[in-house]
């Protein structure tokens, strides 16, 4: 008999205990996921404020700030998180920032490389990408129609298809309509309409739903 309450009180505590651990790593993998959604984002901010300031080290100076934020907002747990920021790679990156505007083809884009550390649990070493891109392509201006047409991409490279009129602009004229269609060379485009189309050459910003600009121009 006392030997089954044995048995049976250390299934229990065994099962007390596992359940524990378990609950336990449910809030650092809860914890980690925070951060790291939350960082991305802050990229993603930071280069929408950019394309607004042309700041080139707003990221760094959000990320250092981003840094003392944890530190302060889980003291017990030793949220340590360091970046290294993109620079000189294919693309021209000035900290971790770049923008190449008013080109047929042009983009703007952040990238930055994180490492995360979290002392409590003995976490080391957890690295994560965060890449934000934007790229606005001019296809078409064709004067007949008033029509001007674009492909708009983000860093996965799929087509961004979220767009209405009033994240586009085309200076100098008014947009009377923005209509999109699926094409098979580009996959999804964009149809600016405007009154009074009368050059082949067009300047045509666009904001995703994010606030990142690029502004690219035909001439």
């Amino acid at each position: 008999m006392i030997a089954l309450m044995i048995i049976s009180i250390g299934a229990i505590m065994y099962s007390a205990g596992t359940y524990y651990r378990y609950e336990q790593w449910e809030e650092y993998i809860t914890l980690v996921e925070h951060v790291k959604l939350s960082t991305i984002r802050l990229v993603e901010i930071s280069l929408a404020n950019y394309t607004k300031s042309e700041n080139n080290y707003i990221l760094k100076d959000n990320l250092d700030q981003w840094q003392n934020d944890l530190r302060k907002a889980y003291p017990g747990y030793g949220v340590i998180l360091t970046f290294e920021l993109a620079d000189g790679t294919n693309i021209n990156y000035s900290q971790g920032l770049a923008s190449h505007w008013n080109e047929t083809v042009s983009y703007s884009a952040a990238n930055a490389t994180f490492n995360l550390n979290i002392t409590s649990v003995g976490l080391e070493g957890y690295k994560f990408m965060a890449t934000a891109f934007l790229r606005l392509e001019i296809l078409n201006v064709t004067t007949s129609t008033n029509e001007i047409t674009v492909a708009v991409t983000g860093e996965d490279g799929m087509p961004i298809t979220n767009l209405k009129k009033d994240n586009f602009q085309v200076d100098g004229l008014n947009i009377t309509s923005v209509t999109s269609s699926y094409d098979p060379s580009y996959t999804f485009i964009y149809t600016i309409e405007c009154e009074n189309l009368q050059s082949s050459s067009a300047t045509v910003t666009v904001w995703d739903q994010r606030g990142i600009k690029v502004i690219a121009e035909k001439t």
